[in-house]
């Protein structure tokens, strides 16, 4: 199609003004998402702790060593937790 008075430049200048336009928004949502981020120990922790529990409950020493292969270090537990559990 050919127009007389069509200019690719004002087209492109509209296009341009209408992205940057809806730039900002999107730029404060993704920053909202990113404050709201979770370390990866306390996403391991959630993970965990949403899963269906056993009938009978696991001995303190299995759930120890369970928790600390899907969680991560014991250091990474106990920077999360605050203190050591023994």
């Amino acid at each position: 199609m050919h127009s007389k008075h069509f200019s690719l430049e004002d087209s492109l200048a509209i296009g341009v003004d209408r992205m940057q336009r809806n730039f900002g928004p999107l730029k404060q949502q993704v920053e909202e998402w990113q404050a709201l981020q979770l370390s990866a120990a306390s996403a391991k922790l959630l993970i965990y702790e949403a899963r269906p529990q056993r009938a009978s409950p696991p001995s303190a020493r299995s759930t120890a060593r369970r928790l600390s292969r899907q969680v991560g270090s014991h250091a990474d537990f106990v920077a999360f937790h605050g203190h050591k559990s023994d």
